[in-house]
């Protein structure tokens, strides 16, 4: 009766209402490099509506792949935008920004294609089982007017970008013609807004058909329950399905967790902040205790929690100190220059500390977790292990010592110079580091999925 109940609850196992929404940031209402909607929170948005039926839809299963790939590639978009509005990367030169946009126009035009494509096979054959027809004539013109609206807006993205071409020599040329001073920028201007309005009002109009198509295909109770019961009858039928997908949620957070450790800084600014490993440790955390409450680290989670705001203070003041920006503003008051120094090398330290203690009761957490599942299978499963095998901590002292050198290699980041071959070389060690502890946590997830096998 328990496990009914965890299955029936609720919307939790999908929302075709999101997906809609997700589409209205991949309409992106802007021709140019920077995107006023970023693809990211329309792809967080697709993702949540397919939720779990890509467990019984091969179709919204490499439509839930094709997501991740294209978030990698909305990821570097984003950033890109960033940079480009707050360093001022508009001054690159023209050819690199025709370079970005084709690129990002490229990858976003065959990604949004493969996407929609398995999405509305997935619908059609759900529909046809359901016995919605209706929904089915629908579903079949709204894709090709989603396909129609992203082949035009690739287009309409890459002839804003013409005029870089066009040479500053045939320019000269145009301008005598034409008696109007005319260069690569002008023209780009010239096309930026009846190219913009074009596309607006288009996205505009498919909007006013998707949307509602994707409302009442949400509401509709029927064709809900039905894809509900097959999801839960997939679920039920499969006793460790959901226990295999939480593990490789937990772990796919805690790998992301470890790339954080390095300090990747750009122009003086940190892109890679050291808080959000404790972010991010505790999402993966948090999946685990789902299903495994007992196995609740107080002293971890305090750790974490504590430690976020000692990074972000250690981050805030050690930014304030390092950029052009904080110097000019403070001018020539050399005490507060010398008290944020202070503070973000003093938090910084305590930082890296708090975050080793981090790494001791987090590695305890990780063991616990797979000798828990270890001793679950060989007696519940009678799976055969070797000794070796059974061992979980035989390279404890290892992975120790290795991490204290790591952690006190990144302590010294606040007396290296901003660049040259000493920096190159801290960097590299802590990549080294980080690709070993994430090579470690691979193997942890391997072996906790062959004890089920």
């Amino acid at each position: 009766m328990e496990t009914d109940k965890t299955y029936i609850d609720t919307r939790k196992l999908f929302n075709f209402s999101l997906i809609g929404i997700g589409l209205i940031f991949l309409l992106d209402f802007n021709i140019n490099t920077v995107d006023i909607l970023p693809d990211i929170i329309g792809l967080v948005f697709i993702s949540a509506g397919i939720g779990k039926i890509y467990y019984i839809s091969e179709d919204f299963s490499k439509a839930k792949k094709n997501i991740n790939i294209f978030s990698a590639v909305a990821s570097i978009k984003l950033i890109w935008n960033i940079l480009y509005i707050v360093l001022e990367l508009k001054r690159l030169d023209s050819s690199w920004i025709l370079l970005f946009a084709s690129l990002f126009s490229g990858f976003e035009f065959i990604l949004s294609m493969i996407i929609l494509t398995d999405i509305f096979k997935g619908f059609e054959s759900f529909f046809q089982l359901g016995d919605r027809m209706a929904h089915a004539k629908k579903s079949d013109y709204i894709l090709k007017m989603l396909k129609t609206f992203f082949i035009l807006k690739f287009i309409l993205a890459l002839f804003v970008q013409i005029p870089v071409l066009i040479t500053d020599t045939t320019w000269d040329n145009l301008s005598v013609l034409f008696d109007a001073y005319l260069n690569a920028s002008v023209a780009q201007n010239l096309l930026l807004t009846p190219c913009f309005i074009l596309q607006t009002l288009i996205g505009l109009f498919i909007l006013s058909f998707f949307l509602p198509f994707f409302f009442d295909v949400g509401k509709d109770k029927n064709l809900y329950d039905f894809i509900k019961s097959k999801i839960n009858n997939t679920l039920i039928s499969d006793n460790f399905f959901i226990l295999k997908q939480t593990i490789n949620y937990s772990f796919i957070f805690f790998m992301i967790a470890c790339v954080f450790f390095i300090d990747l800084q750009i122009d003086n600014i940190n892109f890679l902040p050291d808080f959000f490993i404790c972010v991010i440790l505790l999402s993966g955390i948090y999946k685990i205790l789902k299903t495994h409450p007992e196995m609740k680290n107080k002293r971890l989670n305090l750790y974490l929690v504590v430690n976020i705001f000692i990074s972000v203070i250690a981050y805030i003041t050690g930014t304030f100190y390092r950029i052009k920006a904080a110097k000019s503003f403070i001018g020539e008051n050399v005490g507060i220059l010398m008290f944020l120094k202070l503070s973000s090398v003093i938090s910084f330290h305590i930082s890296v500390i708090a975050f080793f203690l981090i790494f001791i009761e987090f590695y305890s957490f990780v063991k616990d977790f797979q000798r828990k599942h270890l001793e679950f299978s060989v007696r519940y499963l009678n799976k055969y292990l070797t000794v070796s095998e059974k061992n979980v901590d035989k390279n404890r002292n290892k992975i120790m010592i290795i991490a204290a050198a790591a952690f006190c290699v990144k302590t010294i980041s606040t007396v290296l110079p901003q660049s040259g071959i000493v920096l190159f070389f801290h960097s590299l060690i802590l990549v080294a580091f980080v690709f070993f502890i994430v090579k470690w946590l691979y193997g942890i997830r391997e072996s906790v999925y062959s004890y089920y096998n």
